[in-house]
């Protein structure tokens, strides 16, 4: 694993390219331990080994005038949604980061398949379905495309993501050959749009081709690569944003947006015009300053909305989509191995247990949420589990299997610990496994221990989070003095079996929602606490989807805000009605009379408040 992508780093170097900062470690170098995340992994692993393959590879090979092997799934696969990506990347990360044989025999397998349709179109294309091939890709190659309501680079996105997830993160050289033919084809047919079409094009939703093609430039050092992944953004809002101009997201398309920015710092590593990086960065200050709702998702009804609606558009029935914090994430990840600052990691820390954890269902049939509602009272959505297929389907595939790619980097002279996490990392250039054990929330208490071939010097750097009130570190046995900082850096010889104790006590803290605060949220450290409101009025089916949403059934099913749980709106007077239970878990004396307050992620499939009333 350490092979491949020291051999990026160098074919980077080699070309110019200035590295990271710092390096999150690969999938493959952590180890996730017991823990809701590690369950949460478990739920996705074990979906990903009932899903078909062949029923996945079904659109793609008819497209490629080639016999099926098995019939499609239902809902958005019935009409090629392009999903086979996803699952392709979703196989090589969580191969990498479980060691699961069968899952690394899927990619191989999968690979082999595209090749194959590759070499029955002869052209070097990968269509998702038999309409991108008959009408949409040959209108594009004579330079006749028709753009209105379909997003075919949506889908060959993620074609080209899992074809380059499963050379550069599951090892199958293959893979980059089949990525690079196809990745030529799309230089060639969209080399004949002029500037007026690209800009039709980019009306619609077309993922972010630019964050592929981008590493194959980085990688191979192939001009033509870096010259399509700078076409692939959209120029009015990207110059706006590197002015400072982030009004211009207001209505926009969130998903449409958020996936383009990804590939802007990628870019910015080979293009020394500043406006990429300064659009990235922009960006990311607007959407997690005044974007974000208290889970940490984003959008009403899949668009940005007018910050200073944000009251009156969380009651709306329609809450924030998974897909934006999967690209978030991504975005995030980049912003901080380029330059690493704290307030990624607040970020990453936020999303990660807040919206991501609670995506994925762990008790019954249905496995990821398309939309979680911000509305008081309402309740999530999740996919059947072979007749759905939403595009958060396929960013929740891959969300579970790269939940320990964040908790841990290097640079050439620290290991940072980001996130605190039940996990095993390793450093293998250094010969070190560090295990990190706790029992958060149910103890503040964070034990690192050590294990090392021989005696080595360098510094363990240990991430103090804002949220926890005055950190303690003892080294075996040892306090520490701690900075008022956001990292504490420890330089020494590290020993097999040295101990590191980090103490994060967390407490109990309230926000507002921006605008009349008619609207109070509580907090224990990271995380956002929820009201349980059961699941009254509500059958089975409400609770699992598949195909589209049926808006106007969520609509019968409403609850009226009178009967969600009230607050006072004194932040003293609401602090002295909560009481602390054990762990995370507290009481609230509300207008209702008293009820719980608990991690949000443990809600599952009932009724919800996240927001209180402020009455």
């Amino acid at each position: 694993m350490r092979l491949r992508f020291k051999t990026a780093l160098l074919l980077a170097v080699a070309a110019g390219h200035p590295v990271p900062a710092a390096e999150m470690l690969p999938p493959g170098d952590v180890r996730l331990a017991d823990g809701p995340f590690r369950a949460a992994q478990q739920r996705d692993l074990d979906y990903l080994l009932e899903l078909e393959p062949a029923r996945l590879l079904a659109a793609m090979r008819e497209a490629a005038g080639l016999e099926t092997k098995a019939r499609r799934y239902g809902g958005w696969e019935t009409r090629g949604s392009g999903m086979i990506g996803h699952y392709l990347s979703a196989c090589s990360w969580m191969s990498e980061a479980t060691g699961h044989a069968t899952l690394k025999q899927r990619v191989d397998a999968i690979v082999a398949e595209m090749h194959a349709c590759q070499e029955a179109v002869g052209n070097g294309a990968l269509y998702s379905s038999p309409w991108e091939r008959r009408v949409w890709f040959p209108a594009l190659e004579r330079g006749e495309p028709r753009f209105t309501r379909v997003v075919p680079f949506y889908t060959g996105h993620k074609t080209l993501a899992g074809l380059r997830d499963a050379w550069l993160v599951a090892g199958n050289a293959r893979a980059g050959e089949v990525l690079r033919r196809y990745a030529d084809w799309c230089v060639e047919v969209t080399s004949r749009l002029t500037d007026e079409q690209w800009i039709e094009l980019t009306k619609t939703e077309f993922g972010a081709p630019g964050e592929v093609f981008a590493d194959l430039h980085l990688r191979t050092g192939e001009k033509r690569y870096a010259e399509l992944a700078r076409r692939f953004h959209r120029p009015a809002t990207r110059d706006a944003l590197a002015d400072g101009d982030g009004s211009v997201l207001t209505g926009l398309h969130a998903n449409t947006e958020i996936p383009v920015v990804v590939g802007y710092p990628r870019i910015a590593r080979f293009d020394r015009d500043p406006v990429w990086r300064k659009a990235a960065v922009n960006f990311w200050q607007e959407v997690t300053r005044r974007q974000t709702f208290v889970f940490g998702g984003k959008s009403i009804w899949e668009c940005f909305i007018p910050p200073h609606e944000h009251e009156a558009q969380l009651q709306r029935l329609c809450g924030p989509e998974t897909c934006n914090s999967y690209n978030m994430l991504k975005l995030t990840r980049a912003l901080w191995e380029a330059d690493p600052e704290p307030r990624h990691l607040d970020y990453l820390e936020h999303v990660l247990h807040n919206h991501i954890l609670g995506t994925i269902n762990r008790e019954g049939d249905g496995v990821f949420a398309y939309y979680t509602p911000t509305l008081p009272g309402h309740y999530r959505r999740f996919s059947r589990p072979f007749d759905a297929f939403w595009c958060c389907v396929g960013s929740g595939m891959e969300n579970h299997a790269r939940h320990g790619s964040y908790l841990y980097a290097r640079d050439e002279s620290r290991f940072l610990v980001n996130l605190y996490i039940p996990s095993t990392a390793r450093w293998p250039e250094r010969g070190l496994t560090l295990t990190q054990d706790s029992d958060f929330p149910a103890s503040d208490l964070h034990r690192l221990r050590l294990d090392l071939e021989s005696p080595r010097s360098f510094t363990l750097s240990l991430r103090l989070p804002k949220w926890a009130a005055r950190p303690r570190v003892r080294v075996n046995g040892e306090e520490v003095e701690v900075p008022d900082a956001p990292r504490l850096e420890l330089p020494r010889e590290w020993r097999d079996g040295d101990l590191v104790e980090v103490h994060l006590p967390a407490t109990l803290t309230q926000r507002s929602t921006p605008g009349e605060g008619r609207f109070r949220s509580f907090f224990h450290g990271p995380l956002l606490l929820a009201v349980p409101m059961g699941t009254a009025g509500l059958d089975d089916a409400d609770l699992v989807a598949g195909g589209d949403e049926d808006f106007e059934q969520l609509g019968r099913k409403r609850l009226p805000l009178d009967r969600v749980p009230g607050v006072p709106g004194s932040a003293d007077e609401a602090r002295a009605r909560i009481h602390h239970r054990e762990g995370a878990d507290y009481r609230l004396d509300s207008d209702r009379g008293e009820v719980p307050l608990i991690p949000f992620h443990r809600i599952g499939s009932q009724r919800y408040a996240v927001h209180l009333p402020v009455r």
